[in-house]
């Protein structure tokens, strides 16, 4: 079954205790020496993703799939920059809005529901265009690769935070094990690294680069998978009477590929350079 938009804004609706659970920063995070506890590690994730980025005040980013609005309140807060937030999730752009109120940047920030493969912004728009955990749900990573670009000023940055596949073809245990929590996560299938650069650089983009970060999100995918247990009674309960969606089998399953290297976890990184890339095509 291939997941379409509709499936994509249910899945979110159904798990929408995530966010009290989470926090609004819904994602595995970042656990390194100065991170000891998951609220911490989701905010490492957004600091570390910046510093890539060179995010800077003034800058105007695109925070493509922007969930409930946790990175695009980080960024204008800290840094000063002014965050377009794009989902198309209506119930997330009311969260990220509240948030944003709360935190005080609401000027800084506005939210959107748009689609971040065919948006409605003229092109060279943005400086920075950002997603994290988001870029997975596309049908067609290309297609977003060619949407950022087109939105991004000459010397702008694409950064993405996301699952990637770890090979591009799985035999039929490997790609049971995978379907159970990516499709159950409203995916369709996570990309390769190697062909993330390679349509990336298709595109026009330059000093495209790709950092596997796997070890530093893997406590999360350990504490997902302990978290789970305690939902096997209510998921048992759901089969007979389907009344909610539980993670139970999501949260196992990526743990269990994770650890068995079927897939990782990954920073992309690219910046759009017209003049070098005019040059490149001149000398060929």
């Amino acid at each position: 079954m291939q997941i379409k938009n509709n499936d994509i804004v249910e899945y979110y609706r159904k798990n929408e205790l995530s966010y009290h659970l989470w926090g609004r920063n819904y994602h595995y995070g970042y656990w390194d020496g100065t991170t000891n506890h998951l609220f911490k590690a989701t905010q490492k994730l957004n600091e570390v993703m910046a510093q890539i980025a060179c995010i800077r005040k003034g800058d105007r980013v695109l925070d493509a799939g922007c969930g409930a609005g946790g990175s695009s309140t980080y960024l204008a807060k800290n840094f000063g920059c002014h965050v377009t937030g794009i989902t198309i999730c209506p119930r997330q752009v009311d969260f990220a809005n509240r948030n944003a109120k709360k935190d005080g940047i609401d000027q800084l920030t506005e939210f959107l529901e748009m689609d971040y493969i065919k948006t409605e912004f003229a092109e060279n728009q943005f400086d920075v265009v950002w997603g994290v955990e988001s870029v997975c749900h596309a049908d067609g990573k290309d297609r977003f690769i060619r949407e950022a670009y087109r939105v991004l000023k000459d010397g702008g940055r694409l950064i993405v935070a996301d699952g990637f596949a770890s090979k591009k073809d799985y035999n039929h245990a490997e790609q049971r094990s995978m379907d159970k929590w990516v499709k159950g996560w409203a995916v369709n299938y996570l990309e390769t690294p190697e062909n993330f650069i390679k349509f990336s650089s298709e595109t026009g983009f330059q000093n495209s680069n790709y950092r596997d970060i796997t070890k530093n999100v893997f406590p999360t995918a350990k504490l997902m998978y302990y978290l789970a247990l305690p939902f096997i009674p209510f998921h048992l309960f759901d089969k007979i009477f389907p009344l909610k969606s539980y993670p139970l089998e999501m949260w196992f399953h990526q743990y269990e590929a994770l650890k068995n290297g079927l897939w990782e976890y990954g920073i992309f990184n690219a910046k759009k350079c017209i003049a070098e890339s005019q040059l490149k095509s001149n000398s060929l």
